[in-house]
């Protein structure tokens, strides 16, 4: 078997069958078993393996909006065990950072498909792991990225708007002109909403979140791994004035994000905006629009459901409920799809 019918073996069946192989393969030449049960690997080879994790990760990104979270989880779980495998080969040192490097970018986004798939405390644990190696490496986009999905957890999660907030901050400071910053503004201005506070604040740092955008090159739909889509600025902008009670100028950027994400056929994106949207009417009392907006985000997310849009429209029933609606259809169409 020769090393490039072993790296094939490794993306098809994950990295304990490929390192059982690769230790199997010493007597071919090129892989030689080092003491301790290291692996030496050339260094031609190991790159190779690093530019196929590296583009299978591209891929998941891409279709990030129409794959379901646990799909995504388990997915990320093999290029995971990729990657930890691969750490343990006797690699240089430029290499071995390129790998942890990557290794870091693939538990970030574990991190997020864990938190859609209702997973909070293995988001949290995956996130905190991503923050060590983006740090060890200096990586500060995928420190700023996994600052943010703490920041997200912590508020959303785990009820501390507090250390959320100062999380989100820190991953704006961390890349200030990156697309991670209109993550961790907009994550900033949500928590902000929540906590109340002066709607000035929130305009502000949505201004300078559109300032920073029109520096930056329109990402494509999906996961923000290396950019961001132009819809994701209004979408949670647009969200959070909203929660603040600035209906108008949320609800118009929400229409625009829904015509960015509809034209790209990014369902999962655009079920988010829906909700959004059932929000802004369930604030403008609306509730037969806001009804049939909660029905539109659900279908939207039939190809990938998430824990977070079936509970946000289990929120808006209740408060439907208070007003004398009766949403019970929805409510258990939402559970039935809930990934939790």
């Amino acid at each position: 078997m020769g090393a490039s019918a072993d790296r094939r073996t490794l993306l098809r069946h994950g990295a304990v069958a490929y390192a059982t192989l690769a230790v199997g393969a010493a007597a071919f030449g090129g892989v030689s078993v080092l003491a301790g049960g290291a692996v030496s690997f050339p260094a031609a080879d190991s790159r190779t393996a690093l530019n196929e994790v590296e583009s299978a990760l591209r891929t998941l990104a891409r279709r990030w909006e129409t794959t379901p979270p646990a799909e995504l989880v388990s997915r990320l779980a093999i290029l995971d065990q990729q990657a930890r495998t691969i750490g343990r080969w006797r690699l240089g040192e430029a290499l071995r950072q390129d790998w942890m490097r990557t290794h870091g970018r693939i538990l970030v986004m574990t991190a997020v498909a864990q938190g859609d798939a209702g997973l909070p405390a293995r988001a949290t644990a995956s996130a905190r792991a991503a923050l060590v190696l983006a740090r060890h490496v200096g990586d500060s986009i995928s420190v700023a990225h996994a600052r943010v999905v703490l920041a997200e957890l912590a508020a959303y999660a785990f009820a501390s708007t507090d250390d959320g907030l100062q999380l989100a901050r820190a991953a704006r400071a961390t890349a200030p002109r990156a697309h991670t910053a209109i993550l961790a503004i907009t994550t900033e201005a949500h928590i902000m909403a929540a906590r109340n506070m002066p709607m000035t604040g929130i305009v502000e740092v949505l201004r300078e979140a559109d300032a920073i955008a029109a520096t930056l090159p329109a990402g494509t739909p999906g996961y923000s791994l290396d950019g961001i889509h132009p819809a994701y600025l209004p979408t949670f902008g647009g969200a959070a004035l909203v929660a603040a009670g600035s209906l108008t100028e949320g609800e118009r950027r929400l229409a625009e994000a829904a015509g960015l994400f509809d034209r790209a056929r990014a369902s999962g994106a655009l079920a988010a905006v829906r909700l959004y949207q059932a929000s802004a009417a369930m604030r403008g009392r609306d509730l037969d629009r806001a009804q049939a907006l909660a029905t539109r985000a659900l279908a939207a997310s039939a190809v990938r459901p998430s824990s977070w849009l079936s509970n946000g429209i289990l929120s808006l029933a209740q408060r439907a409920g208070q007003h004398g609606a009766d949403w019970s259809g929805l409510v258990v169409q939402a559970r039935e799809w809930s990934p939790a």
